[in-house]
């Protein structure tokens, strides 16, 4: 019983095989089958096109001829035919020209005269078109000879006048013998054959050509003799070529042999081009798939002992797999609702603003919310590249000093204004860290801390708690330091399930608690990977329903230079009191700006974009040029006087030349000032990639679109300032 249980189960799958193999063998003859005769095909068109093309240079010969007789301005009959027998000896290619006069008068280049009565040349020029080539035939009258030919012939645009007589036609003979080679193609190693017959059937060019016209083969004739295709007949092979049409058949000749011919007409004439192939061509050109196809056989069966082996893990990771597109799938639909949400916000502020144009107090409410709107999607478009760089592994990591504690300051000033909207009780505790002066990328570093501070402000409802405490353990040496921050939170919580996948992107929990906070779930996953850039780590604790505490701990290295660094804080406070001074006097500034002015060359393929910046430097004092793409600006700055352009706004992607070509060649321009005016790449190209691209192309700095209008406006005033002589102090455009 075991024996015959094992015994079905073999025999059902090698069946299963066994079909499989017959119809992919059933498959497999059909598609090369179809390849073959695709080539079969396309060898006759080709073909065909050679025959068509021997045909136009022969009638183009007898167009030549006609044209070499006027140059010669022949006289009389005997200089005529003296001419075409001069013409047919120099001639490789006919054996005999004639002119056929109106009145149906035949003049050789033999010498020979035939009358109307003695020849029906002129009925066959009437009977065909402009330019034919036909089969002779002895029964419709012989001219001197009896041997097989084509009569070519063209009727002539303007007749040819020679002592009285009008010639209205040229025609050419030449024996079959001296085409034959030129049109008898032969294919598939020679064993594919061509052949021309006309629509009697009777071969023009045959593989083996007849000694005369009594014994030549006939087409008809032979597929008679054999047998052809069920469904095909004789007469529809009569037919098909009488139309003129391109068809295949299937015939087994007299001697037993299985052919495939194809059909294809000669354009011009009542011909058709045949190209023979024996059916056994066929056959073993299948034989290579056949073994092929053995050979897959033998690999399937080693294969399903692999899959088998493998079955256990390929379901496992199609579990993991459908986790994932549905975690994508949620990921998109959050992330329509969050892009469309400020979008949905920009549509509507902006109609409103068309509405209330003359209201200056809306107004002004407006922009700040459209400002806020703007900047949100912005943030949105950042955490969508930051996750795929860090994916990626092409995120780049800055070690440079900073003070943490400083950094913490910030931090809460930024996130200042939604605690105070939901009246939560905020306590910060940062007594545990006993040197702030550390090196490490301090962007990086405030982007995790930011995404946990708002991650826990966005869950932890209006009058909670939220707890920030930082604390700090050096080593022996003194030269690293690791910091931990936590921060907790008495939000909405956690599910334990949902606790293993929180730094997976594209992952959010939904609950009745948090149904209506919304959000890309990219955050966590940002920071989760930040961290393990920077040799650091993210923890987190929570009970759904009481909260949660995240835990970061940063591996940095101690500065051992914090004086220096002191003094640059300090001199940053200085510059920021001189900031509001400038701010609390826009008349002294402007009365500043006026007795110095500076010329902006902006180079901007956007017309809306280069606009408004023209319009923002414009109402700062600012004198400005505007170039549509990196040649333009090129153009416009080696036609300006030296010194004249004090500032370049360069985008990147422009058209006919982009702005890292135009900054280099602007810079090795053989002036003075091409070394020293200032170009800031203008882009919205903010990799760290595109930012060494632009510095090695000779650009002094980097600002990023969308254009941050405060920070851009500094460092193109630290500029201004230095040309009035130091007379400012701005901030170094080296930021």
């Amino acid at each position: 019983m075991t024996f015959k249980k094992y015994t079905i189960v073999f025999a059902l799958p090698l069946a299963f095989v066994a079909l499989a193999v017959a119809v992919y063998i059933g498959q497999l003859s059909s598609v090369v089958n179809d390849n073959l005769m695709t080539s079969v095909d396309e060898i006759s068109r080709h073909d065909v096109q050679t025959i068509e093309g021997s045909l136009e240079d022969t009638y183009d010969r007898l167009d030549a001829v006609v044209e070499r007789l006027d140059v010669y301005d022949v006289e009389s009959i005997s200089q005529l035919q003296e001419q075409l027998n001069l013409e047919t000896a120099s001639s490789p290619t006919f054996n005999a020209i004639y002119l056929l006069e109106r009145g149906g008068t035949l003049i050789s280049s033999t010498y020979v005269q035939f009358g109307p009565e003695e020849q029906n040349y002129d009925q066959i020029v009437r009977d065909h078109g402009k330019q034919f080539a036909i089969l002779y035939d002895d029964v419709n009258g012989e001219l001197e000879t009896t041997k097989e030919s084509l009569i070519y012939g063209v009727r002539l645009d303007e007749s040819v006048v020679v002592d009285g007589y009008e010639f209205v036609a040229i025609l050419g003979r030449t024996d079959l013998s001296t085409i034959r080679n030129q049109l008898l193609i032969e294919s598939f190693d020679g064993r594919g054959v061509s052949s021309v017959v006309n629509e009697k059937g009777y071969y023009i060019v045959s593989a083996s050509p007849a000694t005369d016209l009594a014994g030549r083969d006939n087409l008809y004739a032979m597929l008679e003799e054999g047998i052809l295709e069920e469904g095909v007949t004789i007469q529809d092979v009569r037919q098909n070529i009488s139309e003129g049409k391109s068809f295949t058949i299937n015939c087994v000749n007299a001697a037993g042999e299985e052919l495939v011919m194809s059909f294809a007409p000669v354009e011009g004439t009542n011909w058709s081009f045949i190209m023979t192939v024996p059916a056994a061509v066929f056959q073993e050109r299948f034989a290579p798939f056949i073994a092929m196809t053995v050979g897959m056989l033998a690999a399937v069966l080693v294969m399903v002992a692999v899959m088998l082996v493998l079955l256990y893990r390929s379901m496992k990771q199609s579990v993991l797999a459908n986790a994932q597109a549905v975690a994508r799938a949620e990921f998109l639909s959050n992330m329509s609702h969050e892009i469309r949400t400020p979008l949905n916000g920009i549509v509507g502020l902006n109609h409103l603003m068309e509405r209330h144009i003359d209201d200056t107090e809306a107004m002004a409410g407006y922009v700040k919310k459209l400002d806020k709107t703007a900047h949100y999607l912005l943030s949105l478009v950042n955490d969508i590249l930051d996750v795929s760089k860090l994916q990626a592994g092409k995120i780049d990591l800055v070690d440079e000093p900073f003070n943490f504690n400083l950094l913490i300051e910030n931090l809460c000033l930024m996130e200042r204004e939604p605690l105070n909207e939901k009246r939560i009780n905020f306590k910060r505790d940062i007594e545990g860290i006993k040197n702030p002066h550390l090196i490490g990328d301090e962007v990086r570093i405030a982007q995790v801390l930011m995404n946990v501070l708002s991650n826990a402000i966005k869950f932890t409802p209006e009058e909670g708690y939220i707890t920030l405490r930082a604390s700090q353990a050096i080593s022996a040496d003194g030269t690293r330091s690791i910091v931990t921050v936590s921060i907790a939170d008495t939000g909405c919580g956690m599910s334990p399930e949902f606790q293993k996948h929180i730094f997976d992107s594209f992952t959010q929990e939904r609950n009745k608690n948090s149904e209506s906070q919304k959000g890309t779930g990219l955050g966590m996953s940002i920071s989760h990977l930040l961290m393990e850039s920077m040799g650091g780590s993210i923890s987190v604790e929570s009970d759904l329903g009481s909260g949660s505490c995240f835990t970061i701990m940063f591996n940095l290295d101690i500065d051992q230079s914090p004086s220096e660094k002191e003094d640059t804080d300090n001199t940053a406070e200085v510059q920021g009191e001189s900031a509001c001074a400038n701010m609390q006097a826009p008349n002294q500034e402007k009365d500043t700006q006026a007795c110095c002015p500076c010329t902006v060359l902006v180079a901007e393929d956007n017309e809306l974009n280069a606009e408004i910046i023209t319009s923002i430097l414009g109402e700062e004092g600012y004198q400005t040029l505007v170039a549509s793409n990196g040649k333009e600006a090129l153009e416009l700055f080696a036609a300006s006087p030296e010194n004249s352009i004090d500032i370049i706004l360069m985008d990147a992607q422009m058209p006919v030349m982009d702005g890292f070509e135009s900054a280099q060649a602007i810079r090795g321009l053989p002036r003075q000032d091409a070394q020293t005016v200032r170009i800031f790449a203008c882009t919205a190209s903010t990799f760290a990639e595109d930012k060494e691209r632009a510095l090695q192309c000779g650009m002094d700095d980097f600002l990023a679109k969308p254009l941050e209008v405060d920070i851009a406006l500094k460092k193109l005033q630290a500029v201004r300032n230095e040309k009035q002589g130091g007379e400012g102090h701005g901030e170094s455009t080296a930021q």
